[in-house]
């Protein structure tokens, strides 16, 4: 078991069941993953766009979507991107705060339906869970920011924050093309996550590993299941 919240800082990446043995009795502990995986992911997007141009953020933009677009609507869209471009840091940093907090909402809703089955624990607990589940996304804002430092112009690919993408790392599929959407969504932390929440649900809820698995996988294949199904 972890022995403080500085080892469980930690553990949860290298021995994760240790922390969720030691989660329900410290419940306080989940203020500080939950703070860093905020102000690690604010402070980042606002590095990532800190250096670019406006320009170079609206054909950035443009470049994503101009495949379905005519060229009138191409010109409106720039209009309309470029009176907003310079506050892009700002955007990304309202979203991080906003919705950061929603999205582990959902998921611990989602755990705690599927886990109380084996043992009933209260909503704040698998909110816990899920906070320090979600671990994995400060490693992806490092990387991130290793990419920011290393490269020669700050004007990067607005595509760069999802490094980790399925599409990024193996196929390579250009706007447009009818899988690129789907691989770009499909990340390599969300896979980590979704092991996490496995661990946590074995150990919180004494399922086998192949039920834990299964049901931590389980929204992840329903949803990239059917997105592929009809594209």
């Amino acid at each position: 078991m972890s022995k403080n919240v500085t080892q469980a800082l930690l553990d949860i990446y290298v021995a994760p069941k240790q922390v969720f043995d030691t989660l329900p009795e410290k419940k306080g502990w989940s203020w500080l993953p939950f703070a860093l995986i905020i102000a690690i992911s604010a402070i980042t997007m606002l590095w990532f766009y800190a250096g670019m141009t406006p320009e170079w953020i609206v054909e950035q933009q443009i470049a994503q979507t101009a495949h379905s677009m005519t060229p009138a609507e191409i010109e409106q869209s720039r209009a309309v991107m470029g009176q907003m471009a310079d506050k892009s840091g700002i955007f990304a940093v309202g979203g991080v705060v906003v919705m950061t907090p929603i999205m582990l909402a959902l998921m611990a809703v989602y755990l705690m339906l599927v886990g109380n089955s084996g043992q009933k624990r209260s909503y704040g607990d698998w909110y816990a869970l899920t906070v320090w589940s979600n671990m994995p996304g400060i490693i992806n804002m490092l990387g991130l920011m290793v990419l920011i430092l290393i490269s020669s112009d700050p004007n990067m690919p607005l595509n760069t924050v999802n490094y980790l993408s399925v599409n990024q790392l193996l196929l390579g599929l250009e706007p447009g093309q009818a899988w690129h959407t789907w691989a770009e969504s499909l990340n390599l932390i969300y896979i980590w996550v979704t092991a996490l929440f496995a661990v946590g649900l074995h150990s919180w809820s004494k399922y086998s590993p192949a039920k834990s698995a299964v049901l931590a996988a389980l929204p992840m294949i329903v949803i990239f299941g059917l997105w592929a199904v009809f594209i």
